[in-house]
């Protein structure tokens, strides 16, 4: 389980959480915790530990995170399509 981030334009950060053979892209990270999560950026950065997502060991924290935030197990998760979760 983790978290993939591509950018579009250098300024955004968008997310895909990775869980087995399942891809979600969930938008722009600052959206995706505002809208989906209901916290700030910051706080989730504190509820990990880090703000670095250029170590896998984070990413792997932030999808732990989310997954735990929006009650999802492997049953739930396995009924959702790629775009579900996303913020856009």
């Amino acid at each position: 389980m983790t978290i993939e981030i591509s950018s579009n334009y250098g300024f955004d950060r968008n997310w895909t959480l990775v869980v087995d053979n399942q891809r979600f892209y969930l938008g722009q990270d600052v959206k995706f915790c505002s809208r989906v999560l209901g916290m700030e950026p910051t706080y989730v950065a504190q509820q990990i530990g880090s703000a670095d997502l250029n170590n896998p060991v984070v990413k792997k924290k932030l999808a732990k995170f989310i997954v735990k935030s929006l009650s999802l197990d492997k049953k739930k998760l396995k009924t959702l399509q790629s775009w579900d979760l996303c913020a856009e």
